[in-house]
């Protein structure tokens, strides 16, 4: 494989460019689904980017035939793509029917989809062995959750599987199959912080702050079930997390809205 492009002050690269790389479609209606397939020569996983182009409901589109103006107001529509031949399909069925009788080598049987923030995607023949801290990081280029111990003994790696707590280095990324999947980067639209980040912002809870994502989900977790927890259910919900700064005691205060 070519080395890695080494990134200096004389070679910077923006975050949507190294996105745009990754095959991850930013902003307007088109979802990136990264497509991960064998390859055919040495044995190596090389990358496919397949597009989910998505009409939002309610959109108004304008058509012109015979001189005539029209505007209809449409649903979802929903389209996958195929990456080898770029043949659209309605349904991610068809899309596997279509890869089985046209592409050799792509596994169509082994599709794991899975929803990220809101975003979905696609992935054919994923290692059985791959995590989903790994996948998170390395192939949607999410890096809130954080690799710390590998372990499931740190907490740092948390995020939410629907809706609860867990430890993303100890889950197989193919048994997050049809999953829904929260992270940090999904908690604030990028102006107004979540909840949980405005109890800490407002609380000065944060330290050196590499815990505080995976300690930031385990709150949310938290908070969503329990408006007022006692400081008992804060204790649990932060049990299974370190903080090697020695913080956590300011992390759950700010959750009790002390100091």
């Amino acid at each position: 494989m070519p080395e890695k492009e080494q990134l200096t002050p004389s070679n910077p690269v923006s975050r949507r460019q190294f996105l745009k790389g990754a095959g991850i479609v930013i902003g307007g209606t088109a979802m990136g689904s990264v497509f991960l397939l064998s390859s055919c020569g040495d044995g190596g996983e090389v990358t496919k980017t397949v597009t989910k182009t998505t009409t939002a409901p309610g959109q108004t589109v304008t058509t012109t035939a015979a001189g005539q103006t029209a505007t209809t107001t449409v649903g979802a529509v929903t389209k996958y793509i195929c990456p080898f031949d770029n043949q659209e399909f309605d349904t991610l069925a068809a899309l596997k029917a279509h890869l089985e009788a046209n592409h050799v080598g792509a596994d169509a049987a082994n599709i794991t989809t899975l929803t990220v923030n809101g975003d979905t995607y696609a992935f054919v023949d994923l290692k059985p062995y791959t995590s989903l801290l790994y996948l998170l990081r390395e192939k949607l280029a999410l890096f809130g959750a954080k690799n710390g111990c590998n372990m499931g003994e740190c907490g740092g790696c948390t995020v939410l599987m629907d809706g609860k707590p867990v430890n993303s280095c100890l889950v197989l990324a193919v048994e997050a199959d049809g999953a829904s999947i929260e992270t940090v980067e999904g908690l604030s639209d990028g102006i107004t912080l979540s909840t949980v980040q405005q109890i800490f912002y407002d609380e000065d809870a944060l330290q050196c702050g590499y815990c505080a994502p995976g300690i930031i989900m385990s709150a949310t977790a938290l908070k969503r079930e329990k408006a007022n927890p006692t400081l008992d259910e804060v204790r649990e919900a932060l049990s299974g997390h370190m903080c090697t700064c020695g913080n956590l005691n300011t992390y759950m205060a700010a959750l009790l809205n002390l100091r």
